[in-house]
């Protein structure tokens, strides 16, 4: 069975793609059998063009790359109230699209001001495909403790202390 890690952004611009970008080139190097899955396309221009990360994927990797459904298709889902449709969706292509990786890397959607549910839903996500979570964050102008109470704060949305499958928190 293959471990799946989420990245979750927690905001926008904490620099999602690079971190992604990042962490499959340190898994290729390492020779990690990987695959990546954007459950959800999240492009920087709105409508339903390709996504950044799965496209950057595709030209300059062979790791599999899923794709993503269409922010359209998402939004519509959850406008008639149809989330257990989403993530039958959700499942159905990771399973397809994940058979032969040792790991699973999953990129979270960004919260803005347009997808306001993008929190609950990577929850939901995270939660369904039993993911381990990291965070993405900038530090910006946060001081040790600000961020530490920020990270809390992230942490409390996505079950809090008893969640187990949050990566990198102190375990207290």
């Amino acid at each position: 069975m293959s471990r799946t890690i989420m990245l979750i952004p927690t905001g926008t611009s904490v620099g999602l793609t690079s971190v992604s970008l990042g962490v499959i080139r340190a898994m290729e190097r390492k020779g990690v059998r990987l695959s990546v899955f954007k459950p959800i396309a999240q492009p920087r221009t709105g409508g339903d063009t390709p996504d950044q990360t799965t496209t950057i994927i595709r030209k300059n990797s062979s790791i599999p790359a899923a794709e993503p459904l269409q922010m359209s298709r998402v939004e519509s889902l959850l406008g008639s109230n149809q989330q257990d449709v989403l993530m039958e969706e959700i499942i159905s292509r990771y399973h397809a699209n994940t058979q032969n990786a040792e790991v699973v890397l999953v990129e979270g959607l960004v919260p803005t001001r347009k997808h306001q549910f993008a929190n609950a839903l990577n929850y939901e996500i995270a939660k369904t495909l039993n993911a381990e979570i990291v965070f993405v964050m900038a530090l910006g102008n946060d001081s040790p403790a600000q961020l530490k109470e920020r990270i809390e704060l992230t942490q409390s949305s996505f079950g809090g202390q008893k969640n187990k499958n949050i990566t990198g928190r102190d375990h207290q």
